[in-house]
């Protein structure tokens, strides 16, 4: 038995020394385990971080925010106004409508970010911001003194609505549907008259100046993360503002469900200059030839399409500091092809630019437009052989070949007015101008007489000449003073004042006479040279132009001759073609107003 026992107690030391062994790696173990887990934590927490993200990681950590400023005025405590841009009234959008408030918009990119402590992303991302506290504080001590300022800006600024309202209506009263730009004209238009709406509102509001002292104004942004489904529901991707760092200009902001977007990476936000910087450099990297953004250039903000080097390329639209905006295509960054330009004093410019220079409308010719010819007696006499008209096939088949114009279809159109030459200075007459002038009228086309201008005589004197030797019926054409000295001629009758003032006399007496206002035909060049230095001319009287190219002239004009070489059946040798400035519609209001009576 002893001996049992003592074989028993042994067994028991034994298997007690092996769980104290056991019991002692397993402690060992422990500690090693958590002080690995401990030296895990230190390297994600405090290492990690410190260690520079690859360019693959930032490229998965860029996102892309659609960045809106705008500033709201309150009279006390309740909004007033808003406006896009608080520093140049001149330029920015106003309203008084909360629904419709005018903001300042560009695409900005951000990069998903986590932080030291906490390592996950929960929808963080850095972007650029301003913090406005210091801005509003400043500008609130002297906002009676803006007010004050602005008023007489807003003023200017409706003047200018009203030019370009008038401006854009005038393109759409002589175009239809069909002509190229004619939709985003009209769209321009309506964006006209609801801003001039909104800015005499604000304006009656600078009236009062007893609120100015109870003026407060805000600055406020907002970002939209811009992905697939941003446009179908813009409240789910919008972002509130976490933190602002003034010094940096950047900004902490939030997704709605502090959620990023699934397949993002989040990079951590451990230097955020350098972050930015090298996030910028990845993303110029990436394809852009058809997504639109927002650049900064030379003062512009650009809104389109661009090549891989952000430099605009296709349909974009670039809008200045000075308030001019060129909605249109580009190449290799400058203006070329179709595009419109909205300029500051209200004035607009609509046709084809080539590298940066505005070249004109380039209409196309179809059937809709309405197409008239003039004549004199080289349609009759070449050296010594006489033709007649055959009124009876007059039809326009050619419009001539000194441009290159776009046309749709067969040139078989219709004449639908014709000017005859009757007289010139005063000793010369039209030996034809009487035949023509009556087959013309038996064969249903409106015609109307032209008379030549001649440096040598007076205005008076060649006005009478000109009614003396005329026949005028009701419904003809109104008559028009053709014009075309050289420079040579004008200095030798006395200089361009002397000039004008004979067109001013041969104008008036001709309207005094007839009771309607003649036309007056010159060139382009001639309008940019001289007419410039008489706003009463081109205010009073209708102007057909002589432009000979595939650029329609660029002022307004109720008859633009196009070529001087066009054929006509019916009439030997070519002949100068002309086009209305509008169609049927506009046509029959100009023969019911023009002509005489």
């Amino acid at each position: 038995m002893p001996s049992a026992r003592w074989a028993v107690t042994n067994q028991m030391k034994k298997s007690i020394k092996t769980l104290e062994k056991y019991q002692s790696k397993t402690a060992v173990r422990i500690i090693l385990s958590l002080l690995f887990l401990t030296l895990a934590a230190v390297f994600v927490i405090v290492l990690l971080p410190l260690v520079p993200s690859s360019e693959e990681q930032l490229k998965g950590s860029i996102a892309r925010l659609e960045y809106d400023t705008y500033y709201e005025v309150s009279i006390d405590g309740q909004p007033a106004f808003y406006l896009t841009n608080y520093d140049n009234w001149t330029t920015c959008r106003l309203s008084t409508d909360a629904n419709a408030i005018p903001k300042n918009s560009k695409v900005v990119h951000g990069t998903w970010i986590r932080r030291t402590f906490t390592p996950l992303c929960r929808g963080r991302l850095l972007t650029e911001g301003t913090n406005p506290k210091q801005w509003e504080r400043t500008e609130n001590a002297k906002i009676r003194e803006t007010m004050m300022q602005q008023r007489p800006v807003v003023e200017q600024r409706i003047t200018v609505l009203k030019k370009r309202i008038e401006e854009l209506q005038y393109f759409l009263r002589v175009h239809k549907v069909m002509d190229e730009g004619y939709n985003d004209i009209a769209d321009y238009e309506s964006a006209a008259k609801a801003d001039l709406e909104q800015t005499q509102k604000v304006l009656t509001i600078l009236s009062d100046t007893n609120s100015f002292n109870k003026m407060r104004v805000r600055f406020i942004q907002e970002y939209t993360l811009l992905t697939d489904d941003s446009v179908v529901n813009r409240r789910r991707s919008a972002c509130h503002i976490l933190e602002m760092d003034a010094q940096r200009k950047t900004c902490v902001v939030q997704t709605r469900k502090h959620r990023k977007i699934r397949g993002a990476r989040a990079v951590y936000d451990n230097s955020q200059s350098e972050t930015f910087r090298l996030t910028a450099d990845s993303l110029l990297h990436q394809n852009t030839d058809t997504v639109n953004v927002f650049l900064a250039m030379n003062d512009s903000t650009y809104h389109g399409e661009t090549n891989r080097l952000w430099i605009p390329e296709g349909h974009g639209v670039m809008e200045d500091t000075e308030g001019r905006t060129y909605d249109g295509m580009w190449h290799e960054g400058k203006r070329n092809g179709f595009g419109i330009l909205l300029d500051a004093n209200g004035m607009v410019r609509i046709g084809e630019w080539k590298d940066n220079v505005y070249q004109g409308e380039r209409p196309i010719y179809t059937t809709e437009h309405i197409y008239g010819i003039d004549i004199s007696r080289y349609q009759h006499d070449f050296g010594k052989k006489h033709y007649s008209i055959d009124w009876s096939k007059i039809r326009i088949s050619h419009l001539g070949s000194k441009s290159n114009k776009r046309i749709t279809g067969t040139v078989d159109y219709p004449v639908s007015f014709c000017y005859i030459k009757s007289t010139e200075g005063t000793t010369i007459t039209n030996k034809y101008f009487v035949n023509d002038y009556k087959n013309a009228r038996n064969h249903g086309i409106r015609c109307g007489a032209y008379h030549f201008f001649s440096t040598r005589t007076s205005g008076t004197q060649q006005a009478n000449y000109f009614i003396q030797n005329t026949l005028f019926h009701p419904g003809d054409l109104p008559p028009v003073l053709d014009v075309e000295p050289s420079a040579a001629l004008i200095k030798e009758m006395g200089g361009t004042e002397v000039l004008l003032n004979r067109i001013r006399v041969w104008m008036k007496a001709v309207e005094n006479h007839l009771g309607v206002k003649p036309i007056l035909y010159v060139s382009q060049n001639f309008i940019n040279k001289y007419l410039s230095d008489a706003p009463d001319i081109k205010d009073n009287y209708q102007v057909w132009i002589a432009r000979y190219g595939e650029y329609k002239p660029d002022v307004k004009l109720a008859i633009w001759q196009l070529s001087p070489d066009g054929h006509v059946n019916g009439i030997h040798g070519e002949v100068d073609i002309n086009i209305f400035n509008g169609y049927r519609d506009r046509f029959d209001e100009f023969l019911e107003r023009s002509c005489i009576r």
